[in-house]
């Protein structure tokens, strides 16, 4: 496997989408939210938020490609650095542009929103309690199950933690058990755990979200 980390295409969107089911449909949030759903419901949802994110000039988009398979996508990172646009922002296709003018018309029949919106308010309500102006964010990090414990997660991390020393900025994150051990070996340390409770919403269970941050590399 030879890894590059290049920014993502419109043409990597299918692949990022995939990517997002398979890394994390295990997750207890997932069974919640998208209960008895199988990939090709869900599938247009991930779609339709990488190519959202791709188009977002705040949000910076890696892929992680292996260059040795045909160029096969098989990791992909989201970056938000403050007060920096995204040099390479996707110019959407017009087909591409229809796909993502309305999420509600690719969400599945069956999936959760009460979850959803709930998940989604916590982590905003945290992220204002804990982010500064000058923060950088890593707001999404998955590897193919295929690739996984190739380095494919730490190439697409040390992107992001380059950018920050070079600013000497902090990074902030929010883990699931799964990303966990990554970010602790690469010096971030938690800040508080974030739990989701799925029972006052009709669903199962509870997930544990780490909220870390790697602090400055130079006083």
């Amino acid at each position: 496997m030879s890894i590059q980390i290049r920014y993502a295409t419109e043409a990597d969107g299918p692949a990022l989408g995939q990517i997002n089911i398979d890394s994390f449909k295990h997750q207890r949030y997932w069974s919640n939210v998208f209960p008895g759903l199988d990939d090709a419901a869900i599938h247009p949802v991930k779609h339709f938020r990488s190519l959202e994110k791709m188009a977002d000039p705040t949000v910076h988009v890696l892929s992680a490609v292996d260059t040795a398979a045909g160029d096969r996508v098989v990791g992909y990172a989201r970056w938000t650095i403050p007060g920096e646009s995204n040099p390479n922002v996707v110019a959407l296709s017009e087909e591409a542009k229809k796909t993502t003018a309305d999420m509600s018309s690719v969400m599945p029949a069956g999936m959760s929103m009460p979850i959803y919106r709930d998940f989604f308010t916590k982590m905003k309500k945290y992220r204002g309690e804990y982010v500064k102006e000058d923060d950088m964010i890593l707001d999404f990090l998955a590897t193919s199950p295929s690739a996984q414990g190739k380095g494919v997660g730490t190439r697409l991390l040390r992107w992001g933690m380059d950018q920050a020393d070079a600013r000497n900025a902090r990074i902030y994150l929010e883990a699931t058990a799964d990303g966990y051990p990554l970010y602790r070996k690469h010096g971030w340390t938690v800040l508080r755990e974030m739990e989701m409770d799925f029972e006052p919403f009709g669903g199962e269970g509870t997930q544990t979200y780490y909220l870390m941050m790697r602090e400055r590399q130079r006083a």
